[in-house]
């Protein structure tokens, strides 16, 4: 064993020997030719390492790239389960039902109009006095001439003496003051008194027409035309006018008084909101211009008016979003992703009618294509992809009916 040992170790003094007398022979060169030759060996190894350098680096960038496209896609992948894990996300939609009775503002608007129609009515009573007087005034007129102009052309013409302290007055003639006193008056005519006081007019005197002193005399029938009288189409023309009105402002004070209400359980169920409440509850958002719009929705497709208000507020952040500005879509119907189109139209309040008339006939009527219910959570089934759609809309509701 120690033999074997001593024969390993005088071996590796031999090579060690070999190895350095090798290398003394390269460093040490005996003739031109050899350092030429020793200097191509150095060129070819240095070429050959510049070589293996650049493949290196190759191979190098070409793991950084393969990392980095795994990197893409494991982070492509993870936002798509990301968005697929938010899209099968659901927050249950709050069931409470919300209803309003009566507030300041709602008060304040009744006690507002009852006041225009008691206003009205006034108006109104006034203007049917004027008719009353207008015609008593054409009938007392008429009467006059029947009762006083059937006789002779004196009396067709009422010619009428001045009195003079000598002169005899019939009773007719004092019948006739009496009654030009009356017309007086009626009409308001101080110099129709006047006339009546200094005048006599021979009533029944068959001579009386030879006996008058044309400088003296007044024309009576002459002054009667004169006599203003009214039109009375355009007053009752006017009246009429009046009663509409009060029925309308009555038929606001009976919708004022109503309860407002927001089912989340039933959109379909009317809200009765008027168009002042939508006014007031959208003031101060880009939605406020087509508030009336959300109220002729509901009466004309029976979608609750606060339940699209709370989709246009979620879809188009409260009337703000591009497509909102630019296409007049408010509820986002039609826009199935970020580069769709949409179903627009030429104003907002018809692509709210356009939407109101979808829900109610695909989404709200049994039978139609998209009817699970009528609750918002039924329509958020099929109107938009994701479980938090619902409970966002209703939660703008709220919002708005805690604004009345």
């Amino acid at each position: 064993m120690f033999k074997q040992r001593e024969e390993a170790i005088m071996r590796r003094k031999i090579m060690t020997a070999f190895v350095c007398a090798i290398m003394t022979i390269s460093v040490i060169p005996v003739y031109a030719d050899d350092t030429q030759t020793d200097q191509a060996v150095t060129t070819e190894v240095s070429t050959e390492t510049a070589a293996t350098v650049q493949e290196t680096k190759r191979t190098q960038s070409k793991e950084q790239l393969k990392k980095k496209t795994t990197s893409k896609k494991h982070t492509k992948t993870k936002k798509t389960k990301l968005k697929k894990k938010e899209e099968n996300k659901v927050i249950p939609m709050p069931t409470q039902v919300i209803s309003k009775s009566s507030s300041d503002t709602i008060e304040g608007r009744i006690k507002d109009k009852q006041a225009k129609v008691k206003q009205l009515k006034k108006q109104k009573a006034k203007i049917e006095e004027e008719i009353r007087l207008e015609q008593q005034k054409a009938r007392s007129i008429n009467e006059f001439y029947k009762k006083y102009t059937t006789n002779s052309k004196a009396e067709i013409a009422l010619y009428g003496q001045e009195i003079t302290p000598s002169m005899k007055i019939s009773k007719k003639d004092e019948q006739l003051r009496e009654d030009l006193y009356e017309l007086a008056d009626l009409f308001g005519d101080e110099n129709l008194r006047t006339i009546a006081s200094k005048y006599v007019f021979g009533i029944n005197h068959p001579d009386f027409e030879t006996l008058l002193d044309k400088n003296e005399t007044i024309q009576l029938d002459q002054y009667l035309k004169n006599e203003q009288i009214l039109p009375i189409k355009p007053m009752e023309e006017k009246v009429q006018t009046i009663k509409k009105q009060i029925k309308k402002f009555k038929g606001e004070i009976k919708k004022e008084e109503q309860t407002r209400y927001f089912n989340p359980n039933d959109v379909s169920a009317l809200s009765h909101i008027t168009v002042s409440d939508a006014k007031h509850i959208l003031e101060g958002t880009a939605l406020y211009d087509d508030a009336k719009a959300y109220v002729k929705a509901e009466e004309k497709y029976h979608v609750n008016a606060v339940f699209l208000m709370g989709i246009a507020a979620h879809e188009s952040a409260w009337g703000t979003s591009r497509r909102a500005r630019e296409d007049n879509n408010l509820t986002g119907y039609g826009v199935t992703s970020d580069h769709a189109k949409g179903i627009n139209k030429s104003t907002k309040e018809a692509g709210l009618l356009a939407t109101a008339e979808t829900l109610h006939e695909k989404y709200l009527t049994l039978g139609g294509s998209y009817y699970v219910g009528t609750s918002a959570a039924a329509v958020n089934k099929h109107y938009c992809v994701g479980g938090e759609w619902a409970a966002a809309v209703v939660k703008n509701a709220y919002l708005l009916m805690n604004r009345l």
